[in-house]
């Protein structure tokens, strides 16, 4: 396979601090999309910028305009916004206007990404291989070939991924200078890491970060390449860079503010940066992407989440965890996540039951979850608070808990 980088090649990393886009020009007067868009990359207002998309894609003459069109839908496919999303596809798929017929491509296309965006892994793969062949103009050829890999990769068919990078030509493709060559370059890297070939993931991730192309907007909604060039630094054995990196992701994140996005980037820091915080970071991720109703990230943090619970001897929390993770692996059409997990329930299966609380630690840690202090429940017990103190230190150990902040977590069951 012919290759672009060599693996003793040192990526430079690009500062975090700035963001790595730069604000679009107006494609004409009063453009809603281009105004949806610099609000969406400047992370002012994450609502606003879906009210501009939804007018710009109901109003002439954004919606008339094919480069506007994608842009406003870069916008809500980064904010989720599926519902919306949707009624634009009913309302406007086999509208032939002033766009022209390239305009009947999109929403395919964008049907596709609602599909995988909604966890119907299966669905976005059959939409996206009619738009992967011959007949099908270049953009959106190289575009659907992009989201197909990640796809793929996401429902861990990796040997199918890989066959079709080498069908499609991929290395090729990241070697000719196009509009979506970011994208093609981050789909080569998610199947390389993939494979286990992190170097070169690497080289791929932090050569698409250092692109700036800001109509690949939306490549943030399949894809966070500081996220996947974090997994690759640390299969790499790097772990400063890898950190770096995942810290890197979640300030972007941040500065977006979807919450599917904040979650999916402090699963990252928990799996390469955690330093002995996973099982409050997992947590926190799986808070966020159940809000965002994530199913795919969902999957993959709940088994990690069971595994860090595991492994500080919460064996029923972990439980808990992993039957969720395999009721998603199974929604979601994910045969091999579904196979980590069942390895995985059979080990806590057999795990030894934790010890019971007593009926004294059963009450403080109950009105501690309650959000009293320990002056206020050594008052409502009738107890001193240096005595409350030993019944909750009684109470971490035998939870296997290391802070309160564990205590206070929604979820947790004192038995």
């Amino acid at each position: 396979m012919t290759q672009l980088f060599e693996h003793t090649q040192t990526p430079a990393i690009p500062g975090h601090d700035e963001p790595q886009e730069f604000l679009p020009a107006p494609l004409h007067p009063d453009c809603l999309a281009t105004e949806a868009m610099a609000v969406g990359l400047q992370g002012i207002d994450r609502n606003l910028a879906t009210q501009l998309a939804d007018r710009a894609l109901a109003t002439a003459p954004c919606m008339n305009d094919l480069r506007c069109v994608w842009r406003a839908v870069s916008v809500l496919l980064i904010a989720r916004a599926i519902r919306a999303l949707d009624a634009h596809c009913t309302r406007l798929a086999g509208r032939t206007g002033p766009a022209g017929p390239a305009s009947d491509l999109v929403w395919p296309l964008v049907r596709a990404q609602i599909a995988r965006l909604a966890g119907d892994l299966a669905g976005a793969r059959d939409m996206l291989s009619r738009l992967v062949g011959p007949g099908v103009p270049r953009s959106v050829r190289h575009l659907a070939l992009a989201w197909q890999l990640e796809t793929l990769v996401r429902a861990g068919e990796i040997e199918e991924a890989v066959t079709l990078a080498k069908e499609s030509d991929l290395d090729g493709l990241t070697g000719r200078p196009s509009a979506h060559r970011p994208l093609l370059l981050a789909a080569r890297g998610t199947v390389r890491l993939a494979e286990g070939r992190y170097q070169e993931a690497l080289n791929d991730f932090v050569t698409c970060g250092d692109t700036h192309a800001f109509e690949h907007m939306a490549s943030q909604a399949v894809l966070h390449w500081r996220a996947m060039a974090a997994f690759a630094a640390a299969g790499c054995g790097r772990p400063d860079l890898a950190r770096s990196l995942a810290e890197g992701e979640h300030e972007a994140a941040k500065h977006c503010g979807a919450p599917a996005g904040v979650g999916y980037a402090l699963y990252v820091k928990a799996m390469v940066a955690g330093r002995g915080q996973e099982v409050a970071l997992l947590g926190d991720a799986v808070q966020l992407l159940e809000v965002a109703s994530a199913r795919v990230e969902l999957a993959t943090v709940c088994l990690e989440f069971g595994r860090a619970l595991a492994a500080a001897g919460d064996a029923p929390r972990a439980a808990g965890q992993f039957s969720l993770a395999a009721e998603l692996a199974h929604e979601i059409g994910n045969r091999r996540l579904a196979g980590e997990v069942a390895v995985e329930q059979r080990k806590v299966d057999k795990a030894p039951p934790r010890k019971s609380l007593s009926p004294q630690e059963h009450r403080v840690a109950s009105l501690a979850r309650a959000g009293f202090t320990n002056k206020e429940i050594a008052a409502r017990t009738e107890l001193t608070v240096r005595t409350v103190e030993f019944h909750l230190s009684g109470v971490y150990r035998k939870l296997q808990l290391s802070s309160r902040k564990e205590l206070l977590a929604p979820g947790l069951d004192l038995g």
